[in-house]
Order: C-alpha cells, then structure tokens, then sequence
C-alpha cells in the first residue's frame, strides 16, 4: 500500500498525486466501513427486536402452572378433559363382601333384642293394666233399666252407675252424682223436694237445673238411650235434647262412659227459688 501521509516538499509531482489518490481511497474505505457497521448494528437490533417478539408470542401460548398440573393429572388418571369426563357412564361402586359376625357383636346383639323384647313386653303390660275394660252394670259402662220412678216423685239412687234416675214433666234424665262445684256428692231431701249439696249449699231442681250457688251450672247427665224389644232405637240424650220421653214396654240404657256438662244456670230460676 503507498504512503497516505501528507505531501513533503521533497516528494515528485507523481508521488504527491499518488498520495492524494491514496488518502481520497482510505477516506471512501473508511466511510464504507462506518456504513457497514451501522448497518451490520441496525440489523442486530431488529433481529434482536423479533426475538423478543418470538418470545413474547411463545410466553402468552404457554400454559399457566395450574393448567400444566391439570394436564399432568389428565394424563394420570387417563382421563379425558373434564366436559368429556362429565358424559362417562359412573362406574358402579363394586359390592363390599358382607364380614363374618364375631362372638362379641352376636352376644351384642343378642343383649340388645332381649332388651327390646322386655321392654316391649314391659310396655304392652302396662297399656293392657292402664287400658279402661268397662263391663255391662259397673260405673263407666252401660246400665239396663227397664222401670221409670213416677213423675214428680223422690229419684231412684243408682249407687254402682252413681246417678240418680229421675223422672221430670219434660222426661227422665240420669244425673251424675258429682256436684258441679267442688265435686262433693249432693243428695235428695224430701222436705225441700230438691238435691242439696252437703259441702256448700249449691241446691238443685228434680230435672238437675242449678237454683241456688256456689255451683254456676246445672248438674251433669249421662247418655239415655231408649230402644223397644227389637233393639231398635226410639229416643237418646243429646247436648240440646236432655231429657227422653218415658214409653211403655221400652229398655232405657244409660252410658256411664258418655257424660253431657250441665249448661250454665239460669238466672231466672235462681230468682224464683
């Protein structure tokens, strides 16, 4: 390569063209190898930009942690995604071989069913004892009669059905024996023609009506059911009909069993007594 220093005045007229040519030729070298190395420097920067592109595609199409673990149990168990898993048939649980009973669990068992049967047993008893068994003529069943005291007349006193068999003008009727007040037992006195309570004074007409207090209703009655020779039934005691008229030939039966509550007395018959 020729000298590219600057021209000495000892130098010829060719040699200094030759050295202006020489320097002009390494100015255009070095300006080529300026814009070669810019271009060489842009080229670096964009491939280095798509890379981080290509990077940055691949990042948001990678599969979250939990996505790659949901994937690695798929692949487990050998199973399809879940949408798929839901239309699978279940499998059937498979039957569990019934165990052979011990010594212990039998004679557990054993103990428990003795239990039960003795309570059950214990129970039953006490229901049946418990369990009311009226029979035909004892209070709390039904009473036969076939005879009515005379209008107007002194009552006939049942003691085993504890009533009085009173016949009135507006028809017989069975009285509880029990007054209305306190519970005492009232009795019939011929001098006053009436039922009196001995305990506190409650006094009672021949049909039951209360006339005079503490008591505040009328005496309770019995069921009264009237039937002919065939059974048939020809009258009975209701709550608004009380009293049944008296027929010849006819079987009156009265329910100790079924009570009607006395109605609330009178004010008017407590004025006139």
């Amino acid at each position: 390569m020729a000298d590219v220093s600057k021209p000495t005045a000892e130098m010829t007229r060719e040699e200094r063209i030759a050295a202006a040519k020489a320097r002009a030729e390494a100015k255009r070298a070095q300006a080529a190898g300026q814009i070669e190395e810019k271009t060489t420097e842009e080229v670096s920067t964009e491939e280095a930009a798509e890379r981080f592109r290509k990077q940055k595609e691949l990042h948001k199409t990678r599969q979250s942690r939990k996505e790659r673990e949901a994937a690695l149990l798929q692949r487990a168990v050998g199973v399809g995604p879940r949408a798929g898993v839901e239309k699978l048939p279940q499998a059937a649980p498979a039957k569990a071989e019934p165990l052979p009973i011990n010594r212990r669990e039998f004679l557990t068992y054993a103990w428990g069913g003795a239990m039960a049967l003795t309570l059950l047993q214990g129970g039953v008893a006490t229901l049946w004892f418990a369990y009311p068994r009226f029979k035909a003529g004892e209070f709390g069943g039904v009473f036969t009669l076939t005879s009515v005291p005379p209008v107007g007349e002194k009552p006939t006193e049942n003691l085993k059905g504890k009533f009085w068999w009173s016949n009135t003008p507006d028809g017989v009727a069975a009285l509880y024996k029990v007054c209305t007040h306190l519970g005492c037992l009232y009795e019939w006195k011929d001098q006053t023609h009436r039922f009196e309570c001995p305990c506190h004074g409650s006094k009672f007409r021949q049909d039951g009506r209360n006339i005079q207090g503490p008591a505040t209703r009328d005496l309770d009655q019995f069921v009264v059911t009237v039937e002919d020779q065939s059974g048939n039934v020809l009258d009975q005691t209701t709550e608004e009909h009380r009293y049944v008229l008296v027929q010849d030939g006819a079987v009156y039966k009265v329910d100790t069993g079924k009570k009607i509550l006395g109605r609330p007395s009178d004010p008017n018959l407590r004025v006139e007594a």
